[in-house]
């Protein structure tokens, strides 16, 4: 009979909490069960977050086993003291419904980003590694694992993972989601912040027994900066799970109106992007924007609907607010075009959601860097009619009348099959399978 196998994953993130973030690690944890894996995750315990989606764990709570810690992390002890003084709350209070905006421009979020950045090593969540590092001691000499998986960003996670590893004699993998000193959203604070990281960075991804990234340019950065891990590294790109999309209902729209369909939030490091893409809008002509319905499914952030207003746009852009996964995806099932932003000057981004675009086979107006991952990704599958440069809003207005003039195609099915995440976590599982031989 063949010895069973456990995979043992360490995230801090994790269901219930949402967001987009969090699905690459279920749909491993899914497919890998189905592999012969028994799956485990160690996580933490209630947390202070914006979005919860409580059906991702349906996925996999027949087939993984969740260990929680403590932890003394600021949105952890956050939740703590949230939760300790609702119960003097009336119950009038309790039953008051408001409209979840997320303001990231508001001063406690300010401050906390700056003791982030500045104090809190080697990230927000350091204050969970000493209690998950206890945890996880007891999970392994219980139930000896025989292969540890950190998932990235986050560097808590990583440090976790290695002291384990080090401690119990057990290989481990690193899935860079996003990369760490070669992320271009992560900006160190000072010299010896970045010093601090690269030290740890070198430590921990030469100690692993395989690398996990996202995308062929952090492969090529980290192969230049590390060669010996030249063997070690595989690509598996973000993508999109084939049974999401059974059995949805596609959300009612307007009769007549062509629907565009962004997914997630629009961060404010998107922000010129989309105040780009509003530019564009505004300067359609009346009978163009007349067929538009315009739709941002995710959070709903002050800043992007306050500049909808101040362009009296409101008749054509809406926001629904966080919603679960599947409802989200009834959205998409609905739409006649997705729309995707990035970063002015972002080349490296693969963000989840273009693979879930791709998994609907729709036109794409990509608002990223011609010479760009994403813009690259899909020029390679012939379907990057739709890319425009994020600072150009004639370019972003040119593609949308080209949509409404009916120029652009489908995807062919055939050209999304490489994106499934049923496929990538049977290259996970040959990976796995390499190590424990």
């Amino acid at each position: 009979m063949e010895k069973s196998k456990l995979f043992l994953m360490i995230s801090y993130d994790f269901p219930p909490i949402g967001g987009g973030g969090v699905q690459r690690n279920v749909k491993f944890l899914k497919y890998l069960s189905r592999l012969g894996w028994n799956t485990a995750v160690l996580t933490v315990k209630e947390r202070d977050f914006y979005v919860y989606d409580y059906t991702l764990l349906n996925e996999i709570k027949d087939t993984t086993v969740i260990h929680k810690s403590n932890s003394l992390d600021p949105v952890s002890v956050s939740y703590k003291i949230k939760t300790f003084l609702k119960r003097f709350k009336s119950s009038k209070s309790n039953n008051i419904q408001e409209e979840s905006v997320v303001n990231e421009s508001a001063w406690y979020v300010g401050l906390y980003r700056v003791i982030r950045n500045w104090v809190l090593l080697p990230d927000g969540y350091g204050g969970w590694i000493p209690l998950a590092y206890r945890k996880g001691k007891k999970v392994i000499q219980e139930t000896r694992p025989d292969v540890l998986y950190a998932t990235f960003p986050g560097p808590s996670n990583a440090f976790v993972t290695y002291k384990l590893a080090k401690k119990f004699n057990i290989p481990y993998v690193i899935d860079f989601r996003d990369g760490w000193i070669d992320d271009p959203y992560n900006v160190f604070p000072s010299a010896f912040h970045k010093k601090y990281h690269s030290y740890y960075e070198r430590k921990i991804v030469l100690g692993a027994s395989k690398v996990i990234v996202y995308a062929n340019s952090l492969r090529d950065i980290l192969e230049n900066k590390y060669p010996v891990l030249k063997d070690k590294i595989n690509v598996i790109t973000n993508g999109f799970d084939p049974e999401d999309f059974q059995g949805l209902v596609p959300t009612a729209k307007t009769e007549g109106k062509i629907r565009l369909v962004y997914s997630g939030a629009v961060y404010i490091d998107r922000r010129e992007t989309y105040t780009n893409f509003i530019e564009a809008v505004t300067q359609l002509d009346e009978t163009t924007k007349n067929k538009l319905e315009i739709i941002f499914v995710g959070d709903k952030l002050k800043w992007a609907s306050d500049l909808v207003i101040s362009n009296s746009l409101e008749k054509v852009i809406s926001f629904t607010g966080y919603l679960p996964h599947k409802e989200a995806l009834n959205y998409l099932a609905s739409a006649d075009c997705c729309l995707m932003f990035l970063r002015v000057g972002d080349m490296v981004a693969l963000t989840g959601k273009i693979f879930e675009y791709l998994a609907m086979e729709l036109p794409i107006i990509a608002c990223v860097e011609p010479q760009g991952a994403c813009a690259q990704l899909l020029k390679s599958i012939n379907h990057d009619a739709g890319v425009c440069s994020p600072t150009n809003p004639n370019e972003i207005a040119d593609r949308i009348n080209k949509l409404v003039l009916g120029q652009f195609k489908k995807l062919s099915a055939d050209d999304k099959k490489v994106y499934s995440r049923a496929y990538h976590t049977e290259r996970l599982n040959n990976i796995l399978n390499e190590i424990i031989s």
